[in-house]
């Protein structure tokens, strides 16, 4: 289990770097859709780790990066409303 919790924070590390490189209209998007971008960071993580090795941990770490994402979005809503 630890083994999918590390692997779904390194996917989630992952998709916040990748996220700096898109463009602002993209990130607008997401940033706004909080249904579309989850949806789209579990199916991606699930595709790309099950891909990897199709096993509980996989699952485990899609389940957890899509918590991550969504705790993320949660957070910037928050500080977006703050300043």
């Amino acid at each position: 289990m630890y083994d999918g919790l590390l692997l779904g924070l390194l996917t989630w590390l992952s998709f916040v770097f990748s996220f700096l490189h898109l463009p602002n209209f993209i990130k607008n998007l997401l940033l706004k859709n909080f249904f579309i971008t989850d949806f789209l960071s579990v199916i991606t993580s699930f595709l790309l780790l099950t891909s990897i090795s199709k096993s509980l941990v996989a699952v485990i770490a899609s389940m957890f990066c899509g918590l991550l994402v969504n705790i993320t979005l949660v957070c910037h809503k928050e500080i977006k409303k703050l300043t």
